[in-house]
């Protein structure tokens, strides 16, 4: 028996809902167990054990972690810091997915690098001021460092200069450049994928144009924090995407885009969700995708019937004289990529929901 591509996608969105869900727990225990550990680390470590009786040797291990604790201190402060610093940089670049982005890898390494540096300026800190009262080493690494690693100082500026053209500078800051816009890049490539993703899978549930457009108006209207100039230019775009004279597939996938851009992962996750909670077979009803139905259109049509099948569903003339004229006989060209060539005329000129109608009536 042949599998259904629609109902294997259907179980791989179901198996994603499993997958996001099983994330989600995973999160809460694991920063539930930190939190039950850290309490109990600071509990233990000020328990009045000698006023407990307690054996000599657990007296001693209390004493002993606790002054560790207060050496590490310092550099878990400034190492926080540092990875607050990260972690701002990373939703301030990508305001529409802070999320996803801090969980993609070199997400991880950006806020690694922020953290273990600032942590290894406290320690040569330590070493060439060791006279420094503490608290204010932390302070200064914490908040200095973080500022230090991102600055240009101009030394010296060409009066009248605007372009920056003439100055004299030290950029200390261009190495963290470098390796930040690194950062941003392969973290830009690898959200590409889950946003190629979404799209899919909002195309696959909501294959309506009609509907489509209803979600993303919607959408963009519910946005509290949207100013109307804004709210109107995302309308504006929205309408011009809805062109009869636009190819429908490309219209589409721009308002599945825009559904994504306006509302985040998280609502398409769960607009997802409620199409697979409120229509489970919705999937396996829903619209081929054009290379499919061209496919399916190749090997099941001949040149004359795809000629007749243009001629029911459309009234344009030069269009029918096109097609009429690439259905002759081509020695230079293979039957195959005749019939692409039509299929894909005929759907631009239709529609995919249209002529995937019109072939299933015929009972192909």
């Amino acid at each position: 028996m042949a599998h259904d591509p629609h109902q294997n996608q259907a179980r791989d969105t179901s198996r994603d809902i499993y997958v996001r869900t099983e994330i989600g727990t995973g999160a809460k225990l694991f920063f539930g167990s930190a939190l039950f550990i850290l309490f109990f680390l600071i509990v233990s470590l000020n328990l009045p054990l000698e006023t407990l009786n307690a054996p000599q040797w657990l007296i001693e291990l209390q004493t002993n972690l606790l002054n560790l604790s207060k050496a590490l201190a310092p550099y878990l402060i400034v190492g926080v810091l540092g990875s607050i610093v990260g972690i701002a940089e990373l939703t301030s670049a990508f305001q529409t997915y802070p999320r996803e982005a801090m969980r993609t890898r070199w997400a991880k390494i950006l806020i690694g690098v922020n953290s273990s540096t600032a942590i290894l300026a406290l320690g040569i800190t330590r070493l060439t001021m060791p006279t420094m009262n503490s608290t204010l080493q932390v302070i200064l690494v914490g908040l200095g460092f973080q500022s230090l690693i991102r600055t240009k100082f101009v030394l010296a500026k060409q009066i009248g200069s605007k372009d920056g053209s003439g100055e004299i500078s030290v950029n200390i800051g261009w190495l963290y450049d470098q390796f930040q816009n690194l950062c941003r890049t392969q973290i830009d490539l690898e959200l590409m994928n889950n946003r190629r993703t979404a799209v899919t899978d909002l195309l696959l549930h909501y294959p309506s144009l009609t509907e489509l457009y209803d979600i993303a108006y919607y959408t963009i209207i519910a946005r509290a924090t949207l100013s109307p100039s804004e709210e109107e230019e995302r309308l504006s775009r929205l309408e011009k995407l809805i062109d009869p004279s636009a190819p429908e597939n490309f219209a589409k996938t721009s308002i599945a885009l825009l559904i994504l851009e306006n509302g985040g992962p998280g609502y398409v996750n769960l607009l997802m969700d409620q199409a697979h909670q409120t229509s489970p077979e919705g999937a396996a009803t829903a619209v081929f995708t054009t290379e499919q139905l061209v496919t399916r259109m190749v090997n099941e049509f001949s040149l004359e019937r795809l000629v007749e099948l243009a001629e029911k569903m459309t009234a344009a003339e030069d269009v029918l004289e096109w097609i009429r004229e690439a259905a002759k006989p081509n020695p230079g060209t293979s039957e195959s990529n005749q019939k692409a060539a039509i299929c894909h005329m005929i759907i631009q000129q239709t529609g995919v929901e249209a002529v995937q109608k019109a072939i299933t009536q015929e009972k192909i």
